[in-house]
């Protein structure tokens, strides 16, 4: 039927509607300050490496980058002259 389709749709697009919402606006897990630092500073420890060894637009890029390019769970393979 028509009806049922149309019904299904709309609260298909109601749920994620307020999946949206929670995403914006719910409850978020939140750093600590010093786990924030904690990542700042391996990702500026990174970048001056970058520096010395005379990479400058790879260091430039990841100032660049949201976070300069360190993730949280820290799944990004970083090349090993970087380390």
């Amino acid at each position: 039927m028509v009806t049922s389709e149309v019904t299904r749709f709309r609260q298909q697009q109601a749920l994620q509607e307020q999946a949206a919402q929670q995403g914006l606006y719910g409850l978020a897990a939140v750093a600590s300050h010093k786990a924030i630092t904690a990542r700042m500073q391996r990702g500026g420890d990174r970048i001056l490496k970058l520096i010395a060894a005379g990479r400058h637009e790879e260091a430039r890029a990841l100032m660049e980058m949201p976070y300069w390019g360190v993730e949280e769970d820290n799944t990004t393979q970083q090349p090993s002259a970087v380390r």
